[in-house]
């Protein structure tokens, strides 16, 4: 008798929005409507009614108005950045070139969404062999990070039970980051796709063409690479661990960055240990010629058939990598961002799947052809005994949110109903010892123009809609999501995206 394969498992996300402070609206949204309010009464009290309606009104506007498809209590500060950059002639950066007479090529010289990052040099014994590994001082964040390569083995193309067995191994390898007085800030995940083409598979063609005479057998390997060339894409997975240094504690005589990198050498090599246990392919961290590298495909994709050449260029074999490890220009638009020779638009993952999903709810958006892209996911640990504190306010929150309506008048929604059932699930799977990670997700597209932007980005949106995601482009903050997709550490922003 023939036994019934064991059904997948489904996996179910949280609602990702928190509870409002003022009849479900944000800090953010509510504080105009309360400004105007209070103006309101000051221009009662002294007899300038008038004057005082200024104040609802432009209240009202800020916080439900909207500019250019974006709510305008969101974009309204980076928003007069941008326009201030635009008046002040700063919305484009420019790199001084190496060789411009009387001035010298200034070491670290970076555009503005990228001040305050260092690439450093560090010297890892547990390696094979002589290893120097790049690790990236955030000055601004205070925080230091290390990128490491990943692969899998056959995901894509496992059965649904060895997919769940994928995911549950990922979720052990994560599991200690989250632990109390972890000096892991947050870990990175992102995966970068190009489109590789076939030209390695047509230069064996050609090989062997000129000493074989089967025609035939070339021409059916020919008409092959015709037909799978749109379908040849390159991921490259990297891995980002980043140490805050308020979290390391200082030793007496020594210098606190050091001890931040030293504690950054010793989780990522414990990280590595625990994804070789899960099955996983994680290769030693990145040295700093081949974050650079890394980093100047991302920023420019179309030099990708000149990447051979780039990795021998004359600034590395004269040991000035640090001076070109970034852009050479970039310029800010508004839904867009110009770096170099390519165009790039990030997005927000604003909602998450609501439905039960299976291992692989991803694959529509992660296997999209033709499309250079880099889908990022920032993924922060939470000690248990924070995150049980959490949850016990937002259900306090909740509730409270809840009985405002109640006697405003005002009936719960079933998302709200949900969000509460959310967040008493939550409660349980702490208590039960299971570890809680926020997370936030982007998405950058890339393409040689702003016409080819506008097509790539429309094929991203629908394979995210496949994927049961919904994406918000970041109006007047491209750089900041252009700066995310790269494996630089530089992620999550205060007060950002969440």
């Amino acid at each position: 008798m023939s036994r019934d394969p064991e059904p997948s498992r489904r996996y179910h996300f949280g609602d990702g929005t928190g509870a409002g402070v003022l009849l479900g609206m944000s800090m953010r949204q509510a504080a105009p409507l309360v400004l105007g309010v209070v103006w309101l009464t000051l221009g009662f009290m002294v007899g300038l009614v008038v004057i005082g309606m200024i104040g609802p009104v432009l209240g009202a506007i800020a916080s439900f108005g909207r500019w250019k498809r974006a709510p305008l209590h969101e974009v309204a500060i980076p928003g007069a950045t941008l326009l201030s950059d635009r008046l002040r002639g700063r919305d484009t950066w420019t790199r001084r070139s190496l060789l411009s007479a009387g001035e010298a090529p200034v070491p670290g010289e970076l555009p503005k969404p990228m001040l305050g990052l260092e690439l450093l040099e560090e010297s890892i014994a547990w390696a094979p062999g002589d290893r120097f590994a790049a690790v990236v001082l955030d000055q601004r964040a205070g925080t230091v990070s290390m990128v490491l390569r990943v692969e899998g083995a056959g995901f894509p193309v496992a059965s649904p039970a060895e997919q769940d067995g994928y995911v549950a191994s990922w979720g052990s390898a994560l599991a200690p980051l989250a632990r109390a007085h972890s000096p892991i800030a947050r870990m990175t995940w992102q995966d970068w796709a190009h489109p590789a083409g076939v030209a390695d598979h047509r230069r064996f063609l050609a090989s062997v063409s000129s000493t074989s005479s089967h025609g035939a057998a070339s021409d059916d390997y020919e008409q092959l690479l015709l037909e799978q060339a749109p379908f040849s894409i390159e991921h490259e997975v990297l891995l980002t661990l980043t140490v805050e240094l308020r979290r390391v504690r200082k030793r007496r005589g020594a210098d606190h960055r050091r001890t931040a990198i030293d504690a950054l050498v010793d989780e990522t090599k414990q990280f590595c240990l625990r994804l070789e246990s899960a099955g996983f392919v994680a290769g030693a961290p990145l040295s700093c010629s081949d974050l650079s590298s890394s980093l100047r495909r991302r920023c420019d994709p179309l030099r990708d058939e000149r990447v051979p050449v780039d990795r021998q260029s004359l600034a590395t074999a004269a040991g000035m990598a640090g001076v070109e490890w970034g852009p050479m220009a970039v310029s800010s638009d508004w839904f867009d961002i110009r770096v170099d020779g390519c165009a790039h638009r990030s997005y927000r993952i604003a909602t998450w799947p609501m439905l039960p999903v299976g291992a692989d709810w991803m694959g529509p958006l992660l296997t999209l052809d033709d499309t250079t892209k880099t889908v990022t996911v920032v993924l922060e640990p939470v000690p248990l005994g924070q995150a049980a504190q959490d949850a016990n306010r937002q259900m306090t929150s909740l509730e409270a949110d809840q009985m405002q309506k109640e006697r405003h008048g005002f009936r719960l929604t079933a998302r709200e109903r949900r969000r509460h059932d959310d967040v008493e699930t939550r409660e349980r799977e702490l208590a039960e010892g299971h570890p809680l990670f926020r997370h936030v997700g982007l998405v950058t597209v890339s393409a040689r123009d702003l016409e080819a932007l506008e097509d790539a980005a429309a094929r991203v949106e629908q394979a995210a809609a496949q994927s049961l995601l919904d994406l918000r482009p970041l109006a007047g903050r491209q750089g900041d999501g252009w700066v995310a997709s790269l494996p630089l550490g530089r992620s999550v922003r205060k007060g950002g995206w969440r």
